[in-house]
């Protein structure tokens, strides 16, 4: 009795000595300072030094040849993926300095880091349940890229980083088309730990208002029925309200309605290119913080931590859960018979929500011009109820094919969905199949570049039936597979973010094959010839269509486009689906 006394005792003085510990980190963001690149590593480095429970992991290269690193936290010296999924604990992955302008949440993390190692009860609290595993900086190239001119807007703090990596591309467009070296990688870190929950901290001026610390939120709609349930009723709610209990209240992301925040504002829903849409492609509750800009970068700091604590005791605290309901929404994902690839906002849904704002003035005379500009008037502050829409009804489905068949030649593709662990097998032999063909009947090219691409929008199909032959090594991919979600969402042409959009397939729109008005003058008058029934229907057009029976070009092109000497493949998508 003695004995158990005294080292109770004992660890009772342990716990209190750990918890009295001092910071290990010299944080400086009360002075607007955010440390540079190579003091981010160095501080995680301490970390790891001190700290046999936390360890710095590199994870390949970024375009400007320094490491991606992770910085893992657990409750025991292990850190493989597999042994702790093994184990029944969740992953909280947090992803910070994507945009190396916005820095809060390098800083958060590295208080937070420094916080939860050194105060024994935070430890055992956590990480009982749940792994951590933080991006210490993601876009490096943008963080070494420094300035106290990067970003026009802001203050504070006094010096950043560069929005562009190191090959001038914004990183939070490029997680499903994977141009740089630092999204292949994260890629495949994402593959490696599948994590559970994911969070990807932003500084937004995207508005005014009184609130230092926004949420983009996993759009409930984009999930399926058991995973929207869950966030809908008890991720959403629990986030919000023990934000609330802390020194700083959370708001969705303010995307207001025009012409005024009282109209309303409305959840928005993040495609594969942004990080949290990508997460929410593997069931993973994604999500990013939006700092509000105009506020203190202490408080912004300090906010974000906030939320990062809280999100962290969340998914602690609910892990099983969270884990389950992964589990179901990919089985009910691989069930369904059909899936939204496009969305449209329900303004006749809505809930009231509070809103603490200042009272938008079209009418301000700027004092740099002395015209009038629009701005807010922040010596009169409201709080109001306003709507809050956040409901997306399906604006086009598409029935979800058994099989889709990939030509080997698309390596571009087949190493995109190896780097996030599709399955596929490849053709033993050389074979005809019957399969489901699409053709791109109409696209708009965007009139600029988008990071990089002139991506497609405004894209129309027509599909048919055909007989094509495939070659030994091409790829039959089974499309009800846990990745189901990302298959439908990079290989379906008109979805939001598609290969195809993102001009992976765009040789498919330039035409091999052509006609000389001169050369195929004989071979149409044969094929007119040898088909009455199509000469029938030629002769009725030139007699119908003035403008057409005048032009000789326009009369071999509709011969041309509707035999046999058509190209087949011109426009033909080539992932073929099986249904």
């Amino acid at each position: 009795m003695i004995l158990r006394k005294l080292t109770t005792l004992l660890l009772s003085v342990i716990a209190v000595c750990s918890f009295a510990q001092e910071p290990l980190l010299d944080l400086k963001y009360e002075q607007n300072y955010t440390p540079t690149y190579d003091e981010i590593i160095e501080m995680y480095e301490l970390l790891d030094a001190k700290y046999e429970n936390a360890t710095l992991v590199e994870n390949g290269q970024t375009d400007v040849g320094k490491p991606l690193h992770t910085f893992i936290i657990n409750n025991e010296a292990e850190f493989n993926p597999e042994t702790i999924k093994a184990q029944g604990k969740s992953v909280l992955l947090i992803n910070n300095g994507i945009h190396a302008g916005e820095p809060c949440g390098i800083d958060a993390s590295l208080k937070f880091a420094d916080n939860i190692l050194r105060n024994a009860d935070n430890l055992a609290e956590l990480l009982e349940n749940t792994v951590i595993v933080i991006v210490p900086a993601y876009n490096i190239g943008g963080l070494l890229n420094r300035s106290a001119y990067n970003r026009s807007g802001q203050t504070t703090p006094y010096e950043t980083g560069f929005r562009g990596n190191a090959g001038n591309l914004d990183l939070n467009r490029d997680f499903a088309k994977c141009d740089s070296e630092n999204a292949r990688n994260f890629n495949r870190l994402f593959t490696k730990w599948d994590p559970d929950v994911f969070l990807d901290t932003h500084t937004t001026n995207g508005s005014e208002h009184q609130y230092s610390v926004t949420l983009i939120a996993p759009s409930p709609d984009m999930f399926p029925p058991s995973q929207e349930n869950f966030i809908r009723e008890k991720l959403l709610p629990g986030l919000y309200r023990n934000m609330e209990k802390g020194e700083y209240e959370l708001i969705p992301y303010v995307s207001w309605m025009y012409p005024d925040p009282k109209m309303g504002i409305k959840m928005t829903q993040e495609t594969s290119r942004y990080s949290s849409g990508y997460a929410s492609l593997f069931n993973c509750y994604g999500m990013m913080t939006e700092n509000h800009v105009y506020k203190d970068y202490a408080d912004r700091v300090k906010s974000c931590y906030q939320f990062i604590e809280v999100l962290a005791k969340f998914t602690s605290a609910n892990s099983e859960e969270i884990i389950e309901s992964r589990k179901t929404g990919r089985k009910e994902s691989m069930t369904a018979k059909t899936y939204p690839i496009n969305f449209e906002l329900d303004t006749t849904q809505f809930s009231m929500l509070e809103f603490k704002g200042y009272e938008v003035d079209y009418n301000q005379i700027s004092p740099v011009t002395g015209l009038p500009r629009f701005g807010y008037d922040k010596t009169r502050l409201y709080t109001e109820e306003i709507p809050f829409f956040d409901v997306y009804n399906p604006a086009e489905e598409i029935k979800i094919p058994e099989y889709y068949i990939l030509p080997q030649t698309w390596n571009r593709v087949i190493e995109r969905l190896e780097l996030n662990g599709i399955e596929f097998m490849r053709l033993p032999n050389d074979t005809t199949m019957e399969v489901e063909v699409c053709y791109i009947d109409e696209y708009s090219n965007a009139s600029r570049l988008n990071n990089g691409h002139y991506f497609h929008d405004k894209v129309s199909t027509t599909s048919e039936v055909q007989n094509i032959k495939y070659y030994a090594g091409d790829l039959v991919i089974p499309v009800r597979q846990k990745k189901i979600n990302y298959l439908l969402e990079q290989l379906e042409p008109k979805a939001r973010d598609s290969f195809f959009r993102w001009n992976f397939f765009d040789q498919i729109l330039d035409q091999r094959e052509y006609f000389s008005s001169y050369g195929f003058e004989e071979n149409a008058l044969k094929y007119l010839n040898e088909h009455r029934e199509f000469k029938k229907k030629f002769e009725e057009k030139r007699q119908t269509d003035p403008e057409f029976a005048k032009n000789h070009r326009a009369q071999l092109s509709y011969i041309y486009s509707n035999s046999e000497w058509a190209e087949k493949s011109y426009k033909r998508y080539p992932v073929a689906r099986i249904y």
